[in-house]
């Protein structure tokens, strides 16, 4: 198992590409497990490599998407013996990635890029392979979660362009090195520079609240995945 790295580690912010697209796969599932494990019931469920695969092939629509914003943090040099992580699969290597951000761009319609029509209203034009990276999900469940997270997405942003962040996550090992803080920071940077700032929405587990809370989120909602904005670098909500 990895340990954390006792240095905080050099990494360079590169936009994602199709070949990351198992890692971010696997990364995601990794990450949310609660979330994720109900929509793909384990009677159904093939096994893990399967399941990577399929999720991957499903996230090529979500980063060649116009509305996305897709950025991984890779380390920039490898760490030294004593500064990096035990880590014996060799992700402590230069070129490693180790954390992903996904934004919604402002302007993007409000409507999750995971989601996916339900069955007898596929896409036009879907392919075998897109039909298969579905068969194990419960595509009632899935658009239901979604659907949900954007209709309270929409009654609090109503037409305000904004940006979305679904998801961000560090692996464990270089977790609580401001990695995802500089991840953050990149469309903080971009929403600052505007007059009045860009908003940014988001949905928070309880373990990333205080991070959010410390760049100027304020919660706007109360759901188990608590909503939050970001309308400025105070905190402090605009007058209605």
């Amino acid at each position: 198992m990895s340990s954390t790295p006792r240095t905080k580690p050099q990494v360079r912010l590169e936009p994602i590409t199709e070949a990351d697209l198992p890692e971010l796969a696997a990364g995601n599932l990794d990450a949310f497990p609660t979330f994720y494990d109900p929509l793909e019931p384990e009677s159904r469920r093939p096994p893990h490599d399967v399941r990577v695969r399929r999720f991957a092939h499903r996230l090529k629509s979500v980063v060649s998407s116009p509305h996305v914003l897709a950025t991984k943090a890779v380390l920039a040099s490898s760490p030294s013996a004593s500064s990096g992580p035990d880590d014996d699969d060799g992700d402590n290597k230069q070129g490693s990635l180790v954390a992903i951000a996904l934004w919604h761009r402002p302007g993007a319609p409000v409507r999750n890029t995971k989601r996916r029509n339900l069955l007898g209203d596929a896409p036009e034009g879907e392919t075998k392979e897109d039909r298969e990276a579905w068969e194990h999900v419960d595509l009632e469940a899935w658009e239901k979660v979604w659907r949900e997270w954007d209709e309270v997405r929409e009654s609090v942003m109503g037409d305000t362009p904004h940006w979305y962040l679904v998801p961000i996550w560090v692996k464990p090992a270089y977790q609580g090195l401001g990695i995802g803080k500089a991840l953050m920071q990149q469309v903080i940077d971009l929403c600052d520079a505007q007059s009045p700032p860009t908003p940014i929405y988001l949905e928070a587990d309880k373990r990333g609240k205080p991070l959010y809370e410390k760049l100027g989120f304020v919660e706007v909602g109360e759901s188990e995945y608590v909503e939050m904005v970001r309308y400025n670098k105070e905190g402090t909500r605009p007058l209605p």
